[in-house]
């Protein structure tokens, strides 16, 4: 397996989305898939990286709003 062909997958969240739990199965979830796929099409089982970022939720601007205060409005309407 030449080097490039390492798969490296960099998975963005606004921080406080997931506990450490959630996080841990959720890049589980990504290797289980990304080597399920490799395996399958080229029947190598590679190396695998996941990397979770996060990133504080102001710094995140959705529809001119950033995500701490989507947080907000969908936590009052709960």
């Amino acid at each position: 397996m030449e080097v490039f062909d390492v798969p490296f997958v960099d998975i963005s969240l606004g921080g406080g989305a997931f506990t450490m739990e959630q996080k841990e199965k959720l890049s589980k979830a990504v290797y289980n898939a990304v080597v399920e796929f490799y395996r399958n099409t080229k029947g190598i089982t590679p190396h695998c990286w996941v990397v979770i970022r996060e990133e504080p939720p102001e710094t995140w601007i959705i529809d001119g709003e950033t995500l701490t205060e989507i947080r907000k409005k969908a936590a009052s309407k709960k």
